[in-house]
């Protein structure tokens, strides 16, 4: 266990030597801040609509860094925590429409790694979703049904002996195969930095945003520099509420992953997998398994706490206690792996809003925002890039009016209370989300 390095694996996997950092004011079109996906993104389909736009980006460290470069790497059709309240409130037209938006996002993002040669390890072999117990497999039948109710193609729920014949658990009950893909997302997000570096995009790093001044023409203000832009997007994900408009609006959630060392050939033939598929628990807080590219195993899940203070200090991967229980998951659905050595533990945030599901707007004086992924983040930024071009360019689109976006229909998420309650309420959330995933 002491052979555990408290290092984000991903960010072994591909050196990084940052960019220069701002030192002087600069004008420009378009500047954003925060360079992981949802900048990334913006930036790419900005300059795609609009080759003559000067468009710089300003990120704190560098690009995957951040949660962008910290993700388990499943690329999903997913559009928030709760798809049943999106079609309560939206209906089932809409529901289907951000779906199938998203869903698009999945394939995309694969031409795009092959079109610019970014070595992301893409892998389009969809993933699991696994039942491991009753309430479980009712949450399947749940979700078989209302993929039939918003007009999607509905998955055939597998049997016992049909779903560990995909991924050889005994753990598993039963199961659907859901259309998505595996990805290494530090280096997606590294690579799409490079294309936009070729494009002309300037990208700064070591700039943290400092402050705001909206106006006419708002200013990013860095410690060592300003940029002056017709248009601000805010894209920092987990660290929106540094500005004063989402102060209370988002919460940073931890989520832990370990990495196992490159299995052998021996471990790998106990346990049938033949199709590398992800592997997600059908639960809430969600604990998930999947091959690296080099046939390491990646187990995250477990705990997802909220700690004092909105703490996001990274001695917080320094948490065993955390790891012992993600170590117990893993033996209980892999119990035929238990000489498999972990050597990476880590951890980072996800950013939480009230109602699970993304948001996307403005808030005037020509500066506009996107973040609320809630830890599904890696398909839904990419969409999340074009509706950003759209209303930064002032377009009525399919994008625009999708049911992600802020307008008179559609208010931003409820504010979360001060502490002591929002600490109190975490863990109170944390047990009934427990409790509704045993009555399911």
């Amino acid at each position: 266990m002491s052979d555990r390095k408290h290092v984000v694996y991903w960010h072994d996997t591909e050196p990084v030597v940052p960019g220069p950092a701002l030192r002087e004011t600069v004008d420009c079109d378009v500047c954003i801040v925060g360079g992981g996906f949802t900048g990334l993104w913006t930036a790419f389909f900005l300059k795609e609509a609009e080759p003559a736009l000067d468009i710089r980006i300003v990120e704190a460290k560098h690009s995957g860094y951040g949660a962008s470069g910290r993700a388990d790497g499943f690329v999903t059709p997913t559009v928030g925590k709760d798809i049943q309240a999106l079609v309560d409130k939206f209906g089932t037209q809409r529901a289907l429409e951000a779906t199938q938006a998203v869903g698009r996002s999945i394939l995309e993002i694969g031409r795009f790694t092959r079109r610019n040669k970014v070595d992301a390890e893409y892998e389009a072999n969809d993933y699991l979703m696994v039942a491991t117990d009753p309430a479980q497999v009712r949450r399947l039948e749940h979700d078989r049904t209302l993929a039939e109710r918003i007009g999607g193609v509905a998955p055939e729920i597998l049997s016992r002996a049909d779903s560990q014949a995909v991924v050889g658990s005994p753990a598993v009950q039963a199961s659907m195969r859901i259309g998505g893909a595996l990805v290494n997302p530090f280096k997606l997000t590294r690579g799409l930095a490079r294309v936009l570096r070729d494009q002309g995009v300037t990208i700064y790093d070591d700039t943290p945003c400092v402050d705001v001044e909206r106006g006419v023409r708002s200013t990013v203000v860095t410690p060592g520099g300003r940029v002056t832009a017709d248009k601000v997007v805010l894209a920092t994900n987990v660290h929106m509420d540094s500005f004063p408009a989402f102060r209370n609006k988002v919460v940073p959630i931890w989520t832990y992953a370990m990495v196992s060392e490159p299995l052998t050939d021996a471990q790998l033939a106990r346990v049938p997998w033949a199709g590398r598929e992800g592997l997600v628990e059908a639960k809430s807080l969600l604990t998930c398994a999947r091959f690296t590219h080099d046939n390491r195993i990646m187990f995250a899940g477990g705990p997802a706490p909220y700690y004092w203070g909105r703490d996001r200090r990274q001695r917080n991967m320094n948490r065993e206690q955390v790891y012992a229980e993600i170590h117990r998951e893993f033996l209980r659905f892999f119990p035929m792996w238990r000489d498999v050595e972990f050597t990476y533990a880590y951890g980072g945030t996800a950013d939480v809003v009230r109602d699970y599901a993304p948001h996307f707007g403005t808030i005037g004086d020509g500066v506009y925002y996107g973040y609320g992924y809630c830890g599904n983040g890696i398909a839904m930024t990419h969409l999340g890039g074009k509706v950003l071009r759209d209303l930064v360019l002032g377009k009525d689109s399919d994008y625009t009016r999708l049911l992600v976006v802020d307008n008179e229909d559609r208010k931003p998420p409820a504010a979360y209370p001060p502490e002591p309650l929002l600490y109190i309420g975490s863990r109170v959330v944390t047990r009934l989300m427990d409790w509704k995933d045993s009555r399911a």
